[in-house]
């Protein structure tokens, strides 16, 4: 018992000790910080409600820009190339794949490319690639449709002998362009229409 009362006693001293920012705020400090709380919250589910209207709204373009691709190649001359889905032995990065079990490429939606035209004419885009078999990737292609010069693959170091690869091409024109990838003896040859945005 006489232990008990020490310690509350001790626990009185250290409260009393203690300076005073150290204790509770005072009320109208407490109420200012509940404000900002509950301000906060409501900013918090504004933000919230935003983003889900933006990802609706960008999920809803996406899916009318995949139609008219599709229709656009459906009406075209250009024999793209339908992705056979085959997938490679790692991470897809959500694209929709076509490969023969060493070389796979990321297609663009119904192999069709849309993006602005650079000064010069040309279109840069990103192609993502998997090496089932080792060495390094060489890019190289032609347009199917009209004269133009070829196309030019810049293939970045920094990603191994296999496995996942990045790259760029660029189109010197719009146009049907195929484009070969090459590891050593393995290829892959896919075609692909272009267009300036």
């Amino acid at each position: 018992m006489r232990k008990s009362i020490a310690l509350c006693a001790a626990c009185v001293l250290m409260a009393a000790a203690l300076p005073a920012a150290a204790m509770s705020p005072p009320g109208k400090e407490l109420v200012r910080l509940r404000h900002q709380v509950t301000a906060l919250k409501a900013k918090v589910r504004r933000l919230q409600a935003e983003n889900t209207a933006l990802a609706d709204v960008n999920a809803a373009g996406l899916r009318r820009e995949t139609v008219l691709q599709r229709h656009l190649a459906a009406v075209d001359p250009c024999p793209v190339t339908i992705p056979n889905r085959s997938s490679p032995p790692g991470p897809t990065f959500g694209a929709e794949y076509h490969g023969n079990g060493s070389i796979w490429v990321g297609t663009w939606h119904s192999n069709v490319v849309v993006w602005p035209a650079d000064a010069d004419g040309s279109i840069t885009t990103k192609f993502g690639w998997w090496r089932g078999v080792a060495g390094k990737l060489v890019i190289g292609g032609r347009r199917l449709d009209a004269p133009a010069p070829p196309l030019v693959g810049h293939v970045p170091d920094g990603y191994g002998d296999s496995g996942f690869q990045s790259s760029g091409i660029t189109f010197p024109t719009e146009g049907c362009w195929q484009v070969t990838g090459r590891v050593g003896e393995a290829s892959l040859t896919f075609v692909v229409l272009v267009l300036r945005a």
